[in-house]
């Protein structure tokens, strides 16, 4: 049987403080992943990490793939509330 996933497969903090996402829309079959597409986003410092990603979310499944999960959401702001501190602004 044949899974859609969509995982976080990269998270990229530039020098800026911009938060760079790339996700990896995912066939799988068994253990194997038989193809694999990006799709990316970048939410800008002090931004809104939930309505960034609840956009990406309904592209995606606008686009038939899975939505980004809550522990992959989770990731991400963890990722925002490190970058994001006054002291490292």
């Amino acid at each position: 049987m044949i899974i859609k996933q969509t995982v976080v497969d990269q998270i990229e903090i530039t020098r800026t403080g911009d938060i760079q996402v790339r996700f990896g829309k995912l066939l799988v079959e068994g253990d194997n992943e038989i193809s694999c597409q990006w799709h990316r986003t970048m939410i800008p410092p002090g931004g809104d990490v939930d309505a960034q990603l609840a956009v990406v979310n309904a592209h995606l499944i606008q686009m038939g793939e899975q939505p980004v999960d809550a522990a992959g959401i989770a990731k991400i702001k963890a990722h925002a509330q490190t970058a994001w501190t006054p002291e490292k602004s």
